[in-house]
């Protein structure tokens, strides 16, 4: 309790001196400018920040950024557009939905909310994504690879970011309706002004939902009602920032009874409610060569499952965070990004106990983190970044993460890139302490996961055309199962494997605009083995997409098309459990929308058009062709 408590008073007077020190305008000399770290002019540059800590102009890693003013709030259509991202949906909306990219774990993926993170401390399988509503979100970015150096742990596999900062005014009332009974309210109110924005959303979407098992004929309806405020203040020297954020959902689930272990038709409803605040200080001293930002971020999650209307399980988590990170430019080609962090978590699971065992209990953590990058322009076109980052776990061994960056203007329309780094997961509490009364206990003895990622990729511009073509490799060691048998125990429980993960893959994509439209087209090749050699499940070998805009007279058209290889799952029937292949499928989309008088929009548009009768998680049936049809008011 001492050392916890020493260690962030330490990191509190660090952080407070930071601060001070940025203040003073007499703590550095004047900087001549630095061509790194400009102000980008435009927004789409300006949000491509998700490869370092801070805003940089030119960052040495590409960073795939989505407009989402476009797309379902609800849903996952914005993400299956992404290269190497699989997609696993069980069942209709509000079913646990992951994503598993370049052919790691779904938990291996870090997902963020204005720099915030928002997993779930309470579950082990990633973030779930059916819990998520994109209403008042303006776009998000995707970094792929190891960063745990730069975000610690969970960016194994990757960084998604979204953001709620507007970049233009906004005061809209949507209506939608369709398919399954499904209805959608959403209200967003947005102001930019110089020196201060705002941003309000407030949605609710409901729907009757499908049949998610192979038989029977209930259907899993999904209910979600989220809301959030995002302001700030932007001065010459200072800056203030602040995000809530409130979500609710509740979704039917079918258990998954003996012997098959597939869904079946039955009464169960699982509960979440999360809450989420950031508050933030930006300070600058008067010539600009030193930049203070602290952050203090809270999240909260509660869940809880009921089985024909009792309520038999709920489990809770909080997450406290306090990040400085300060940006020293002592140069006009290099910059320092000096990072402090202390995280504290805590989890609590109530259930019956019973013959099995007890689940009630209490668990917590902390984790004071340091780290470095250094930023530089090393000749003209030739930039490079080095990183490192120390963790002190309260609970695990320290770890140290480490990444190398760099790009390089070859031509004038080619440019090239490469990155090395290692990446951190912590267990889970639910895979060191979790406890399912006869079937799941926990591992208190779990090591953390630990992966090298090695990736290069080209940019070059063919006339109107941008094409970026990326090769990848991934190895991890002591990964995680969470669904080993443990004969003694009489149950499911979680241990680290013997032995290497591999993965390895390329990716290739091509856009180009033209003054009605935009197309965009891509695809993936992905090899991902356990340690045993075996393929990993819900990993297709190849995917591709297709997504359109094109400005028809005063209607803009917009159709996507996904496609999927098959991929393996695993069937519990028997034990050992027996490999399955899930087939293959493609999703077709589209939507239309028309300006109408008076600031209203009438939208339609459709979702598996072709029918597609397909599984992403055994047993677990995905919902056929949807129509829906919207009004948007402008106020």
């Amino acid at each position: 309790m001492t050392l916890k408590f020493q260690s962030s008073a330490r990191f509190l007077a660090l952080a407070l001196c930071s601060l001070l020190y940025a203040a003073d305008p007499q703590s550095a000399e004047a900087s001549t400018g630095s061509p790194i770290d400009e102000e980008p002019q435009d927004d789409v540059e300006y949000l491509r920040v998700t490869a370092h800590r801070l805003p940089t102009k030119k960052p040495t890693l590409p960073v795939i950024v989505r407009d989402l003013d476009d797309r379902p709030d609800v849903g996952t259509s914005a993400l299956r557009d992404l290269p190497s991202f699989a997609v696993s949906q069980a069942g209709s909306l509000g079913s646990l939905t992951q994503a598993r990219v370049r052919g790691a774990e779904a938990n291996h993926l870090l997902v963020l909310l204005d720099g915030v993170e928002i997993m779930d401390p309470t579950t082990d399988s990633g973030f779930n994504f059916a819990n998520l509503n994109m209403a008042g979100m303006n776009s998000l970015e995707y970094l792929p690879g190891a960063h745990s150096a730069i975000w610690g742990s969970d960016a194994v596999a990757g960084v998604l970011q979204f953001r709620t900062r507007p970049v233009s005014d906004v005061r809209r009332l949507e209506l939608e309706g369709g398919s399954f009974d499904s209805r959608y309210v959403k209200a967003q109110l947005a102001t930019v002004e110089e020196g201060y924005y705002y941003n309000l959303s407030v949605s609710d979407f409901s729907t009757d939902g499908t049949n998610i098992a192979r038989s029977g004929s209930e259907d899993d309806g999904y209910d979600n009602h989220s809301w959030f405020a995002s302001a700030g203040l932007d001065r010459e020297r200072w800056g203030l920032r602040a995000l809530v954020r409130r979500a609710r959902t509740e979704s039917d689930f079918d258990p998954t009874p003996f012997p098959a272990f597939l869904p079946a038709d039955g009464d169960r409803q699982n509960r979440h409610d999360e809450r989420l605040a950031l508050l933030g200080l930006d300070v600058a001293n008067a010539n600009g060569t030193v930049e203070e930002h602290l952050t203090l971020s809270y999240f909260k999650s509660h869940n809880s499952t009921e089985a024909d209307g009792v309520r038999n399980a709920s489990s809770d988590g909080k997450r406290w965070k306090l990040q400085s990170v300060t940006r020293w430019r002592p140069g006009s080609r290099y910059h320092f990004d000096l990072l402090l962090e202390h995280e504290k978590e805590e989890f609590k699971q109530r259930g019956e106990a019973s013959f099995f065992g007890d689940p009630n209990q209490r668990q917590d953590f902390a984790t004071t983190s340091a780290g470095i990058e250094w930023l530089a322009e090393v000749a003209e076109g030739w930039q490079l970044a080095v990183s490192a980052r120390h963790d002190v776990n309260s609970e695990f061994e320290n770890s140290d993460s480490v990444r190398v960056s760099t790009r390089y203007q070859l031509l004038e329309a080619t440019s090239v890139w490469a990155a090395w780094g290692t990446g951190i997961k912590q267990p889970s509490f639910i895979e060191r302490y979790g406890f399912t009364p006869d079937s799941f206990i926990g591992n208190p003895d779990l090591d953390s996961e630990q992966s090298t990622h090695f990736s290069l990729g080209i940019e070059q511009a063919l006339g109107a055309w941008q094409v970026d073509v990326t090769a990848f490799r991934d190895r991890l060691t002591d990964e995680i199962d969470g669904f080993y048998f443990d004969p003694t125990a009489g149950g499911f429980t979680a241990v680290n494997q013997r032995g290497t993960s591999r993965r390895y893959g390329m990716e290739l994509s091509a856009s180009r605009a033209w003054t009605s439209g935009a197309l965009r087209v891509g695809g993936s090749y992905l090899h991902a083995e356990d340690p045993d050699g075996s393929r990993e499940i819900r990993r297709p070998e190849w995917l591709a997409f297709a997504r359109v805009n094109q400005q028809w007279g005063r209607a803009m058209l917009t159709l996507e098309l996904f496609s999927s290889d098959d991929q393996d799952d695993l069937a519990f029937a028997t034990f050992p459990a027996r490999r399955v292949t899930l087939d293959r499928y493609t999703l077709l989309n589209a939507q239309v929308r028309v300006p109408l008088p008076k600031g209203m929009q009438l939208g339609l548009r459709g979702a598996n058009l072709l029918d597609e009768s397909y599984e992403e998680q055994l047993g677990y049936e995905a919902p056929g062709r949807a129509v829906y049809l919207s009004l948007g008011i402008d106020l």
